[in-house]
């Protein structure tokens, strides 16, 4: 499998009464579109367009926990009120980008991440694009990131809780978590996963998302053939979305 480059986008737009957000990357294809009175949450509903495990949609009821949260700019306020393990990541975070937006009012965003990624070891340069304009740029090895001198010397996996008081603008922030996302996904690409059979034979962190608890990752078939390439067709991705 060529490593070549990671890349996801993820579109949010905005209506009265109404946010959707959608994501595409290599392995995923979801949105999530969540409706609200002004001030809360009621009604959440979520798309498994593109999925790498059987089980993936059987995850979409499990929104149905936000119901009811107050809206908030803050891109992570969704973990405040569901427990994330028992979700989709993907779709999990598209939710809490889509209460967001709403809460902002934002009509339209996108976001663009590239992140090449041809071997484990080594420093490598990832950047993140914010309606066509380049906003982050970091070189990152392992989980440490290196520059620019902001971020130099933090760990990936302990960023968000720095980055929430550093930048505490909403917009820069969810930049950044958006960003950390997509550097812990990107190590997908060094693998083929068709070669599983099931999400428990790929001895990922049991408990990670709710494919991988106990009693369904061994029941999670691959949804072999449904990994896409996007190294050199970046604007193939959520093609699918209405301009």
């Amino acid at each position: 499998m060529n490593p070549g480059i990671y890349r996801r986008r993820i579109c949010i737009a905005t209506s009265e009464n109404e946010a959707r957000a959608d994501m595409e990357d290599d392995l995923h294809r979801f949105a999530v579109i969540i409706r609200h009175d002004g001030a809360h949450v009621t009604a959440i509903q979520g798309l498994p367009i593109r999925v790498p495990w059987s089980l993936c949609p059987h995850s979409v009821e499990a929104l149905g926990r936000l119901i009811g949260m107050p809206l908030s700019p803050h891109p992570l306020a969704v973990f405040q009120h569901a427990d994330c393990s028992q979700q989709c990541t993907h779709m999990f975070d598209l939710a809490g980008l889509a209460i967001a937006h709403a809460a902002r009012g934002t009509r339209l965003r996108q976001y663009d991440v590239e992140a090449p990624y041809l071997e484990e070891k080594g420093a490598r340069s990832l950047s993140l694009r914010r309606d066509g304009r380049e906003i982050l740029n970091w070189t990152i090895d392992g989980a440490t990131l290196l520059a620019p001198e902001a971020f130099t010397g933090h760990d990936i996996k302990r960023l968000p809780a720095w980055a929430e008081s550093a930048f505490p603008d909403p917009d820069d922030y969810e930049a950044i978590v958006i960003l950390r996302r997509s550097v812990l996904i990107s190590k997908a690409r060094l693998h083929d996963w068709d070669i599983f059979s099931t999400a428990a034979a790929t001895g990922h962190g049991l408990g990670a998302c709710y494919v991988f608890q106990p009693g369904i990752q061994e029941r999670a078939i691959r949804m072999v053939g449904t990994a896409r390439e996007f190294t050199d067709t970046p604007g193939r991705m959520l093609s699918d979305l209405q301009p």
